[in-house]
């Protein structure tokens, strides 16, 4: 199977070849994001800025979804698939390339001239890339090392690591953290902040419509979010949010009128297999919410383990309930951190669901006492605390192509 998916790459490279001859337009960009599959994160917050206030500038997205293709339509918004004639066109046509993971967000043949920057979709706590000992194939060693290599330059198109251009930071310290990750000089990593805050920073932000979903008309007071992030074996986790059946936090959620939202990270959505009494915990799918970036400003507060979405929360500076229930194995199989997790992560560590019911009893009583580290933390992961990320990025952008 794998011979037959290489002989059918070969016949795309007379495709890239001619994209390394068709002429650039500058004023023409592509974005995508998460490998083409979904309309999110920070690509897409750059898309819709561009088309708000960037005339001048075509901005269309890429996506291997149809659906995504028709949504965006109906918006008047311009938007191909990735394997029609005219995503491959307007991607050899583009001068600049956006994206949140890698270059398969975009059309990959067609894109590989273009000014490819380098969105990325948060502040890695967890080691990405370069970095990453566990699961990036650059850092194999012997027979699948050699292998890449040769399967790179048979299909340069294929190379999706270490060809950025450009990347966004949001702070020096991030910054660090991304020469080491990307293995880029310091000329190319640009403090512009995340065009994730300017929509959690959003002062008038719109309610997403999964908030306005009550059918048993409950009372609802505040609203807490658990975010966990990914895992190569989600089972564990499962069977941890399958425990909250049996702890006093749903007897907690009903005396304090709150809704507890609870959204897998995309890679672990279609295996999940969890079972909750409760009606005050909401299990969110795909389709309720593809973008959890628009629930942050309506969340009290945030519980989370390893994912880098309390680094963007903590713009709002509000609680943040830490759960590494599996510290030990998630560190030893799926990924090494960026430091010491107990200094790196601005507030309690539960490893039972009573635990944190007991820390969100403290927190509802008004007693928070990780406000001052998470101002301090704030300051340092984020340059910026306002909503003109994406301008900057814009700006970053338009100086490069006039270079």
């Amino acid at each position: 199977m794998r011979v037959l998916k290489l002989i059918g790459n070969l016949f795309l490279l007379p495709l890239y070849l001619f994209s390394l001859i068709v002429p650039r337009n500058k004023k023409l960009w592509v974005m995508g994001s998460w490998f083409g599959n979904r309309y999110s994160d920070s690509s897409r917050y750059v898309f819709e800025y561009i088309t708000e206030n960037e005339p001048d500038i075509r901005a269309i997205w890429l996506t291997r979804q149809k659906n995504i293709v028709r949504g965006l339509r109906s918006k008047n918004l311009e938007a191909y698939s990735i394997y029609s004639l005219k995503g491959y066109w307007y991607s050899c046509r583009a001068s600049v390339a956006m994206f949140t993971v890698n270059i398969t967000d975009v059309n990959t043949i067609g894109s590989s001239k273009a000014l490819k920057f380098q969105l990325w979709h948060g502040i890695p706590l967890k080691k990405i890339v370069y970095d990453d000992n566990y699961n990036n194939p650059i850092n194999k060693t012997g027979l699948v090392r050699s292998l890449s290599q040769i399967k790179s330059f048979l299909l340069p198109f294929k190379d999706v690591y270490g060809k950025w251009d450009a990347v966004a930071s949001t702070s020096p310290l991030v910054s660090n953290i991304f020469k080491s990750a990307f293995q880029l000089p310091e000329n190319k990593i640009f403090i512009t902040g995340t065009p994730r805050g300017d929509i959690i920073l959003d002062k008038e932000p719109d309610k997403p419509s999964v908030l306005k979903i009550n059918p048993l008309d409950l009372p609802i007071e505040k609203k807490i979010c658990y975010f966990p992030t990914h895992r190569n074996d989600a089972k564990a986790l499962s069977d941890f949010i399958n425990s909250i059946n049996l702890s006093n936090l749903p007897d907690f959620l009903e005396k304090h009128n709150t809704i507890l939202y609870i959204k897998l990270h995309y890679y672990n959505l279609a295996n999940h297999t969890h079972r909750i009494d409760t009606p005050r915990v909401v299990l969110l799918n795909e389709n309720d919410e593809s973008d959890i970036n628009y629930l942050l400003p309506w969340t009290d507060v945030l519980i989370t383990d390893y994912s880098s979405v309390y680094f963007d929360y903590l713009l709002l500076n509000r609680p943040i309930i830490f759960t590494p229930f599996d510290l030990n194995e998630y560190m030893s199989k799926d990924r090494e951190l960026y430091g010491e997790y107990e200094l790196l992560t601005p507030g309690s560590k539960c490893n039972t669901w009573n635990e944190v019911t007991g820390e969100l009893t403290k927190l509802f009583s008004g007693n928070d006492e990780h406000y001052e580290i998470r101002t301090k933390m704030k300051e340092e992961y984020h340059t910026f605390s306002d909503t003109r990320n994406s301008e900057r990025v814009v700006g970053v952008v338009k100086s490069l192509l006039n270079q």
